[in-house]
């Protein structure tokens, strides 16, 4: 019964949600009626008699089964409003039967007894297909470990793939023969509380909880065992507790966020989200804070800047100087013609680069398409596997953003530019063409007056050319000015531009764009002025060449056009768990499987959330190996550098934002006080899998300045260490939330 009633709503939820696109509220705000609900089925019944046979053929055949309307069940306004109430609801139902099924205390020296006692009750409650994949990756992973922390990395491996069922098994199975191992026993807690068994996950975390105290991954990972049991008010004191040691906190915000949301305080679940959206961001905050009525702007998430002023070298690419006297304008229009010859030799050199650049980055570009498509068919098929869409990089959309922001201040920077240059063009430049003018008249009436037959017909070469280069030791000094500032603005706004557009598109369509920037760039040296074909070309300064009195023929400075530097994404990490290899960079991720001849072909994701954020650190000298790594360190710091001619630093740009780059520290406990992890990276896992990437380094700001290593291709294999900082993950109960134990 309880499914027709999900399906019901569900298609009334979908009905809502097209008749009111663009409406803030895309759902009814109260549960529908019965009445409601047969008028729809009627109406929905109605719409399918009249298709027609072609197209439910061509429904068939995209993996769209037509439901049948017969022996549908009666249903009480009461089972639609309770229906209703769970599919909306935003803290789970406080479960008092799961509640009181917690079992006792367990003992460290009984923590693998107890993880093998649990493992067999879930081994009954998984379908049998997991069991067998699984015990098959164990088997593969027990031949290919040196330790059993590298044999939990490697199952944490899985998890991050999107294999939660198999990771969760594997790593009980892990955990069962070695409970000593810290991380593993925190992360296996973990798994069982993001996948519904959250009463067997909470004596594993009370103990951790007293052996580590103010630990925050145990302490945030406590809260969402008891948010998931519906017992709020103890989650939130063990949030709260999180969110003090580290403000921004990505998992213990959301869940705070839903709390909130639950009681009306609509702004305080805004900034919790915000918060958590601050440290790492995934599609499920930025919709999240569309939902609490807030658009996501560049302020909420962070990328890494760039840390070269001008990464495409646009400042190596100097063009001849503005004449101050007549002789000089002589020399300067030869020097700037050979200038436009060598430009366009170039520009049409990178046209035809381009030209090659675009029609492989639109046939990449429609074989990623091309894979989406059989995503979308292989879904529709097995309705239950996800998958990930390739046609979008995975920071495009926040890369956007941020360049969106930076283009819309760059636009009001040119505005006031160019009414700069028009208030000097109606204003200060006209006066001085204007006296110029005035005074070269006044020269030619003298001239005409003593010029002619018994008169001194005196040279007035001279005074003419006296006359022009006082004028143009004034304008042309003006003009160079603005070329100057004009040019300033235009290389920053490339290089600004072919930075994001790294994280926005593919490698072969960057490819193109790039060349596009380069062109951009010398028609901007140029002032878009010259042409190749034609034999004249206007020149962005005052140039008067008729006044020189004696002929001083000079050959032209030699001009050589440099070159362009290559920009390439510094954004690399590599996460290698040795059976799986997660690669990172600007525009993408990608997964290797190494499992031999064990195959994993669908995803056990379900209908399942599993927001999580997984924290991998290099191992931290003797005895570093205990208690889980906390996540109140930093990830990543947001600094410009800005560098001279030399690359050596010109401006310290660099912001620390308080609570967010405090360092990167280890928990209290075994660790030596004082240690701190120099290099660790972090991945944040939403229901569509990896939805971050961060580089966690730390900056060290001593005398003059010196950088942390930013934009370093961190790689952080099994030596490492992984842990994982669970959500509050999905409200719905899954196969093995009822399973309890009665004696271990």
């Amino acid at each position: 019964m309880k499914k027709y009633i999900s399906l019901f709503i569900f298609i009334l939820c979908t009905i809502a949600a097209f008749s009111q696109t663009g409406k803030k509220s895309v759902a009814k705000e109260k549960p529908p009626t019965q009445k409601e609900m047969e008028a729809m089925m009627k109406d929905a019944e109605k719409m399918m008699g009249e298709m027609s046979a072609d197209d439910k053929k061509m429904m068939d055949s995209m993996g769209f089964k037509m439901p049948s309307f017969k022996n549908v069940p009666k249903v009480t306004d009461k089972q639609l409003a309770d229906a209703w109430e769970d599919e909306n609801r935003i803290v789970p139902k406080r479960d008092v039967g799961r509640i009181a099924a917690i079992p006792k205390a367990v003992a460290t020296e009984k923590m693998g007894s107890y993880i093998d006692a649990v493992q067999k009750k879930i081994a009954a409650a998984l379908m049998p297909a997991v069991v067998t994949m699984g015990n098959k990756v164990y088997a593969y992973i027990q031949a290919n470990s040196k330790s059993t922390d590298e044999a939990g990395n490697m199952a944490m491996g899985l998890w991050m793939a999107g294999h939660t069922e198999i990771a969760l098994y594997v790593l009980g199975k892990v955990s069962a023969q070695n409970g000593s191992s810290v991380d593993n026993t925190s992360n296996y807690a973990a798994m069982l509380s993001m996948l519904g068994a959250q009463h067997l996950a909470i004596p594993i975390l009370n103990n951790l909880n007293a052996r580590f105290p103010k630990n925050s991954t145990v302490l945030n990972n406590l809260g969402q065992a008891w948010f998931g049991l519906g017992e709020i008010n103890k989650a939130e004191k063990y949030l709260d507790s999180t969110i003090r040691i580290y403000a921004y906190h990505p998992q213990a915000n959301l869940t705070k966020a839903a709390i909130e949301h639950s009681r009306g305080n609509i702004e305080k679940a805004r900034e919790a989200v915000k918060k958590s959206m601050q440290h790492s961001y995934t599609k499920e905050k930025e919709e999240r804070l569309t939902k609490l009525g807030e658009k996501t702007s560049e302020k909420n998430f962070r990328l890494p800047r760039r840390t070269k002023a001008d990464p495409l070298n646009l400042g190596s690419f100097e063009a001849p100087g503005y004449p101050s006297s007549v002789e000089e304008c002589v020399q300067s229009e030869k020097e700037w013609t050979e200038f436009y010859k060598q430009v366009n030799s170039k520009y049409n050199q990178l046209e035809k680069l381009k030209k090659i650049a675009d029609d492989k980055a639109v046939q990449d570009q429609q074989q990623r398409l091309n894979a989406d498509l059989n995503l979308v068919r292989t879904a529709m098929a097995n309705p239950g596997t996800k998958g990930q869409f390739v046609s979008v990089p995975m920071y495009a959309g926040r890369a956007g953003k941020l360049l969106t922001a930076y283009v819309d201040l760059h636009g009001v920077k040119m505005k006031a530019f160019y009414k700069k240059v028009a208030d000097f063009g109606q204003g200060e430049g006209k006066a001085l063409k204007e006296a110029y003018d005035k005074e070269m008249e006044k020269l030619r009436e003298e001239d005409d007056e003593q010029t002619g037959e018994g008169k001194p017909n005196k040279d007035f070469c001279p005074r003419y050319k006296e006359t022009s280069d006082k004028y143009l030791k004034v304008i042309n000094p003006k003009l160079y000015q603005f070329y100057q500032e004009e040019l300033k603005l235009k290389k920053e706004f490339i290089n600004e531009n072919a930075y994001w557009y790294m994280y926005i598109q593919w490698p072969d369509m960057y490819e193109a764009t790039k060349l596009g920037f380069q062109m951009g760039w010398l028609g901007a040296l140029t002032q878009g002025k010259g042409d190749v074909e034609g034999p004249v070309y206007n020149f962005p300064f005052v140039s008067i060449t008729q006044y020189v009195c004696k002929k001083q023929e000079k050959e032209p400075g030699k001009i050589k056009l440099k070159e362009f530097d290559d920009i390439a994404c510094q954004y690399n990490s590599k996460v290698d768990y040795k059976v799986i290899v997660f690669d990172n960079n600007c525009s993408h991720s990608s997964i290797t499987y190494n499992l031999g001849d064990v195959k994993i072909t669908r995803k056990e994701l379900g209908d399942e959330y599993i927001g999580s954020t997984v924290k991998l650190t290099p191992k931290v000298g003797i005895g570093g190996q205990a208690g889980p790594i906390k996540i109140e360190g930093s990830v990543g710091v947001d600094v410009t550098i800005e560098l001279d001619k030399d690359d050596k630093v010109k401006e310290w740009g660099g912001t620390v934002t308080t609570g967010i780059e405090a360092g990167v520290g280890i928990s209290k406990g075994p660790v030596k006080a004082g240690a701190t992890v120099s290099e660790a990276v972090e991945v944040e896992i939403g229901s569509d899998g990896v939805g971050d990437v961060n580089m966690v380094t730390k900056a060290e700001v001593s005398v003059g300045v010196k950088v942390g290593p930013i934009g370093k291709s961190l790689q952080i294999g099994l030596e490492g260490r992984s842990s994982l900082v669970s959500s509050h993950g999905t409200l719905k109960a899954t196969g093995i939330s009822n399973t309890k134990l009665s004696e271990w």
